[in-house]
């Protein structure tokens, strides 16, 4: 297909009443120019790149040449940079379509990805349930089909969280895998670029194209997968429990080496999580208040109490988090041994969007509990990737290993992709 037609196609899902408040902004006459290039390249016989003319969409804190990125707030002008962020002139390198900037939770800093300033992208696969943030905007889109892939951002689980509310993949990298310039900051010991597909194709030819690889990973031996003991994971809400079940015995009939092992390193953190507070709770008021006045009513009245709260943790236990990083690294390179860490994303399903809309306990109760599990594998720069177990809302896997392996966790992930998309129709028979 064209990269004319296909963008055609692709604008007319963009303007379906279902993709309301997707996105921030869009230059539709400007995409077909790229698209109408990459055409002509193509009748030419030169090669225009792997993505070949592919829809991409970027979240609204990735700079994107001509649109101010304002990172879903209204607090703080920006302008528009002479430049796209180097990941999205790679992708176009790469012969895709950067079509953005998408929606996101203000800053960055919420799970659930609620936005009262520019409205509140819906969740594909059930309306009434909150879409999963911040990257929200992209989970959306590619839910809907609008694109095959997206480019957000994770800093305690921004990708992973919402392409497990909405059934796609979601892939958080080690530090530095890809190139993080041109992004808005919420907290710079965390924020990572991550790449976002309907399928893990789609994904892996993204990462591609995001590191400026041709290859592709080269087939490696199958590790071991670690189920965590249950104590490490509780609570988990029933539904939640028995996909997660159903998903580890499915592995295992197809003969995947799975292991239940103790891993106190987990414990280790939720203490620490409890007892201080967290890496982007002690970093983001200091970075946002860089951009815009932390007091400022436009900001959306929740975020400004989370960056209230966070403004609270003592300078010697924001010290002793960052202080306990290193150490429980090195315990959990020792405690997984080589093997690979397969877990929940989420504790529960998503929320309904109307409870938290509206009830600021609730909406605090609610974004801890659905970043609960995947603030884990940040704090520890786990290269960690949510796959879908069927459609429901929810029902996601994520796979991740210690820093700097990512490969293996994306080849195994493509490994195991076809026996996840069968479970729906078994977890709650």
């Amino acid at each position: 297909m064209s990269a004319v037609l296909n963008l055609a196609r692709t604008l007319e899902r963009a303007d379906l009443p279902s993709a309301k408040h997707v996105f921030l902004r869009r230059d539709d006459a400007r995409l077909f120019e790229l698209a109408r290039s990459f055409d002509t390249c193509a009748a030419h016989g030169l090669a225009i790149g792997p993505l070949a003319g592919r829809i991409v969409v970027i979240k609204g804190n990735i700079d994107v040449q001509g649109f101010p990125t304002n990172a879903g707030s209204r607090s703080f002008t920006a302008s528009p940079p002479a430049d796209s962020a180097p990941l999205v002139q790679n992708l176009v390198d790469s012969g895709g379509v950067p079509m953005g900037q998408a929606n996101m939770s203000e800053f960055a800093f919420s799970g659930l990805g609620l936005n009262p300033h520019f409205g509140t992208a819906r969740n594909a696969l059930d309306p009434d349930l909150v879409p999963g943030g911040s990257s929200s905007g992209c989970a959306t889109a590619v839910s809907l089909g609008i694109a095959d892939m997206a480019i957000g951002t994770d800093t305690s689980g921004s990708t992973r969280v919402p392409a497990a509310c909405q059934g796609i993949y979601g892939f958080r990298p080690t530090m530095g895998r890809y190139n993080g310039q041109g992004i808005v900051p919420l907290a710079p010991s965390l924020d990572t670029p991550g790449p976002m597909a309907r399928n893990m194709i789609s994904l892996l030819q993204l990462d591609m194209a995001l590191r400026r690889e041709t290859t592709n990973t080269p087939d490696i031996p199958l590790p071991r997968l670690i189920v965590p003991e249950p104590k490490h994971l509780e609570p988990l809400h029933p539904e939640i429990r028995a996909m997660f079940a159903c998903a580890a015995r499915e592995l295992a009939y197809a003969g995947h080496r799975i292991e239940v092992r103790a891993l106190p390193v987990l414990d280790d953190l939720g203490e620490l999580f409890r007892r201080h507070g967290t890496l982007v709770a002690v970093e983001a008021p200091e970075t946002l208040a860089g951009l815009a006045d932390l007091d400022d009513p436009q900001i959306d009245p929740v975020i400004r109490q989370r960056l209230k709260a966070s403004q609270s943790i003592a300078p010697a236990a924001a010290a002793h988090i960052r202080a306990a990083r290193a150490t429980l690294k090195t315990k959990l390179a020792k405690q997984l041994d080589g093997d690979l860490l397969v877990l929940p994303t989420l504790s529960g399903p998503p929320p309904r969007l109307r409870a938290v809309q509206d009830n600021r306990e609730a909406f605090a109760t609610e974004n801890a509990r659905i970043l609960r599990l995947s603030m884990l594998g940040a704090y520890l720069d786990m290269p960690s990737l949510a796959m879908p177990c069927g459609t429901r809302p929810g029902h996601s896997l994520t796979l991740a290993g210690v820093s700097g392996d990512d490969d293996r966790v994306l080849w195994t992930g493509q490994q195991i992709e076809p026996l996840l998309s069968p479970l729906a129709s078994e977890v709650l028979a």
